[in-house]
């Protein structure tokens, strides 16, 4: 079977998706750090417009915020000297309890600072105030004994960002990362007029019966504006294949290449496979598949999307899609992005 078969074969996946109900729309992008050699794309971004989704379509991310928007400008802020990975938390937020004494930054963005997976805080508060709701939320283990991925991590540590930056998640991770990198269409809170563009989504517990256009679909995220560093960024199949081909290129200048060498790098060996931002090996949320490499670094998130990318080989995978506007559970949803991704394995072969 030649390439062009193959490539046909995920094509044809991604219409039986549409055609079963799993989402309204998907895409993927396949490439290296040089180039996309591949694109496909099936289903309506807008079911009710009828708009067809392609590679500049804006998904709503959700997690894959946490390696895109704020490990990044976690660690951009590192290589600039304003912090240092071994700070304790309470160092950089002022009103934080005595617990987060032993809680240090690299405990944050490796899910290793024994703070709980999630909370509906939501239901108690909203913007600044969620903030110090998570603050109060007591870790349920001491640092460093186990692994437990955790919003809450990246929700404190978008906050650190804006504490000592100066600026917002959204405008700091925009200027810093995203502008530099290539990215002009990677954004919070789309804007009015790129609403038509957008994947839309549904099934939030906290709006139900809505059909969200440029509303990040997380409730906790939403309730903080929009703004958060564990989810509410938008993006495109191209703008996220450049932050990867960025990554694959040692930083590209947007980040320096030692900054990158660790954000591929487990950084938590016998306790489990994170490095700064994303899964590695043996994590079992590294949305690999059956046949792709365990040197792969990658991330997904809760709306249907991942990334995945490679050093040796060289190879990035972007895959977008809005399965929450079918459906609220993931359980038809994880065995078919392995089958999306084991058929695009057979192209990067």
């Amino acid at each position: 079977m030649n390439d062009s078969a193959r490539w046909q074969k995920v094509q044809s996946l991604l219409e039986q998706g549409v055609e079963s109900s799993i989402y309204s729309c998907c895409v993927v992008a396949v490439g290296d750090s040089r180039s996309v050699w591949r694109t496909a794309s099936a289903g309506l971004a807008d079911p009710e417009q009828g708009t067809p989704a392609d590679t500049g379509t804006l998904f709503d991310l959700a997690s894959l915020t946490k390696p895109v928007a704020c490990a990044s400008s976690v660690m951009a802020l590192v290589e600039e000297g304003v912090l240092q990975l071994e700070a304790p938390v309470s160092s950089l937020i002022d009103e934080a309890p005595a617990w987060f004494k032993r809680i240090r930054l690299r405990h944050l963005l490796t899910h290793t600072s024994g703070l709980p997976a999630w909370k509906p805080f939501y239901e108690q508060a909203q913007g600044e105030g969620l903030v110090q709701v998570v603050l109060q939320t007591p870790p349920s283990r001491l640092p460093e004994v186990g692994y437990e991925y955790s919003d809450l991590n990246y929700i404190l540590l978008g906050e650190i960002v804006r504490r000592t930056s100066g600026k917002s998640l959204a405008d700091y991770a925009r200027e810093r990362i995203f502008l530099p990198a290539g990215m002009p269409d990677t954004l919070y809170n789309p804007d009015e007029h790129l609403l038509p563009r957008v994947a839309v989504t549904a099934n939030c517990p906290w709006r139900k019966g809505q059909t969200l256009r440029g509303q990040v679909h997380d409730a906790n995220a939403w309730a903080m504006g929009g703004v958060s560093g564990h989810a509410g960024l938008f993006s495109t199949a191209n703008d996220l294949a450049r932050f990867c081909q960025m990554l694959l290129r040692g930083g590209d200048g947007v980040l320096g290449k030692m900054t990158v060498e660790e954000m591929f790098h487990n950084q938590i060996p016998g306790i489990g496979g994170q490095s700064f931002g994303w899964f590695t090996h043996p994590n079992d949320m590294l949305p690999r598949a059956n046949l792709l490499p365990e040197s792969c670094i990658g991330h997904s998130g809760f709306t249907g999307t991942a990334l995945l990318l490679n050093r040796q080989p060289d190879f990035l995978v972007v895959l977008l899609s809005n399965r929450v506007y079918c459906a609220y559970e993931g359980g038809r949803w994880l065995p078919y992005r392995r089958q999306i991704l084991n058929a695009v394995s057979a192209v990067i072969g």
